[in-house]
C-alpha cells in the first residue's frame, strides 16, 4: 500500500496548489456547461475518500456529517464564495485526511471489518478497503482533470 499512499500524498499536493492559485471567486465560479466548481471538487474528494473507506467499512469517517451531505456524490455547489476560513479547512483536511487514512491502516483499523461489495460509479467493484483506497486515487485523478477544465475558463 506504500505506493498507492505515496500517490495520494501527490495527488493531494497538486489539489493544494489548485486552493493556493485560486481565488475565492475563482473557486466557486461555475462555467457554463459546468454544473460543480473547484471548491465543490476538491472537498467532494476528501469526502469521497471518507465515504470510500471509512464508512462502507464501518469506520466513523474523520469529516463531519455536515461536510458529508454537502459535497458527496449527487451534490451541487450552492453558490456561496468560500471564507478564507472555510478554504484553511479544507486545505487542513486535504493534508489530515491522508496523513490520517495511512496511520489508520498501519494501526489496523480496518482489518476484520466487513466492507461490503460495492459498486462505484465508475463502473469498478470494490470489495475491500485495500481496493477503496486504490479506486479513490482514481476517483481523486478524474477530479483533477475536471479542475484543470474549469480552470481554463477563469
Amino acid at each position: 500500500m506504500t505506493k498507492a499512499f505515496n500517490l495520494h500524498k501527490a495527488i493531494r499536493a497538486r489539489l493544494l496548489r489548485f486552493l493556493d492559485e485560486a481565488t475565492p471567486e475563482q473557486l466557486a465560479l461555475i462555467p457554463e456547461g459546468f454544473h460543480n466548481n473547484i471548491l465543490w471538487n476538491i472537498a467532494h474528494c476528501v469526502v469521497t475518500q471518507q465515504l470510500l473507506c471509512y464508512k462502507l467499512a464501518g469506520v466513523q469517517p474523520h469529516v463531519s456529517e455536515e461536510l458529508i451531505n454537502t459535497y458527496k456524490k449527487g451534490t451541487y455547489p450552492d453558490g456561496h464564495i468560500p471564507s478564507q476560513e472555510e478554504i484553511a479547512t479544507l486545505r487542513q483536511l486535504l493534508t489530515s485526511t491522508h496523513d490520517q487514512i495511512i496511520e489508520d491502516y498501519q494501526k489496523g483499523v480496518f482489518a476484520g471489518k466487513d466492507y461490503p461489495v460495492y459498486e462505484t460509479s465508475f463502473g469498478y467493484t470494490l470489495h475491500n478497503v485495500e481496493e477503496a483506497i486504490l479506486f479513490n486515487n482514481t476517483h481523486e485523478g478524474m477530479h483533477i482533470g475536471t479542475i484543470l477544465a474549469l480552470r481554463y475558463f477563469l
